[in-house]
């Protein structure tokens, strides 16, 4: 299946975007096919769940949060910060505003309950299009990880789910194991 695209954002939208998102720093913006995405700020809860799984990582790799994420054949209509984003660990001390998708080896989102939808559904399809090996959805509200990899024709071809408390296997590259023990419901 092709992936329908949109007309670009133009520049104007974007420093629109921009500004609504400096003009803010208590909200979480985002933007997926042109449409601004607003959330509060993760709860106590959330920011332990983030902070939990990219501790496993950051030994290895480069761990970042909320990075702006950006990828060409987005044609500028979806601009994504994910809870946790890890790139090879060259990328370590790299002060970019923006960081290109299809240069991340895992990126993680920790299920919004104002909003899950994005997460589990609208961005799974955006991180297969810009090539991104592993998209873990870490879902508080059902108790499970999705593990999606093996990315082709703007899809993931392999899900694997994992309750909370069972570890998530991360292959090659990474070749990491999660452990979910810390993971809780909202």
């Amino acid at each position: 299946m092709t992936p329908r695209l949109e007309r670009p954002v133009t520049a104007g939208e974007m420093r629109n975007f921009k500004a609504i998102d400096k003009a803010f720093p208590d909200l979480h913006a985002e933007m997926i096919d042109g449409e601004v995405c607003i959330d509060t700020r993760a709860t106590g809860a959330h920011g332990q769940m983030v902070m939990s799984l990219g501790a496993q990582l950051l030994a290895k790799w480069c761990v970042m949060t909320e990075v702006n994420t950006v990828w060409a054949g987005w044609h500028g209509t979806t601009y994504l910060r994910p809870d946790i984003s890890v790139a090879d660990p060259s990328h370590r001390g790299a002060n970019r505003k923006e960081f290109p998708a299809d240069e991340l080896i895992l990126v993680a989102e920790v299920v919004s309950e104002s909003n899950p939808e994005n997460d589990t559904r609208r961005k799974v399809g955006k991180y297969a299009l810009a090539g991104v090996p592993y998209y873990l959805v870490v879902d508080p509200i059902e108790g499970r990880c999705l593990l999606y990899s093996l990315p082709a024709e703007g899809r993931y071809r392999s899900q694997v789910e994992t309750k909370f408390g069972d570890p998530v296997q991360l292959g090659a590259p990474l070749d990491a194991e999660l452990d979910t023990t810390g993971l809780f419901t909202y």
